[in-house]
């Protein structure tokens, strides 16, 4: 499977392309229309991409899901929902734990 680099764009949740044509290219500032998981395990690898780099990337890479980019997507914290279609990140509800049942600490 042929997959880019690393993503060289730290992720600041603002949708952003960031790919680049040539590795002395600067980041492209434009608007991502699209997320992009190169690979889902050991450890995800993701990109957000603009229109013509997605198609670019497409024409070199493959990538095993992708989905049209959205505000969770570069959120800390969010998943790859893979069992809905058209796939989608979502965030992880936080845990809270149940009124009236002592935690682990608060017990004797």
């Amino acid at each position: 499977m042929r997959t880019p680099p690393g993503d060289p764009v730290p992720r600041t949740g603002e949708l952003r392309c960031g790919g680049r044509t040539w590795p002395t290219d600067p980041p492209c500032p434009r608007p991502a229309t699209w997320h992009i998981a190169w690979v889902f395990t050991p450890t995800g690898h993701f990109s957000l991409a603009c229109e013509s780099h997605m198609a670019g990337l497409a024409g070199v890479y493959d990538y095993v899901d992708r989905h049209p980019a959205e505000a969770n997507c570069d959120m800390p914290g969010t998943g790859w929902l893979t069992g809905a279609t058209p796939s989608r990140c979502v965030i992880a509800p936080p845990v809270v734990p149940e009124r009236g049942r002592a935690t682990e600490r608060e017990q004797p």
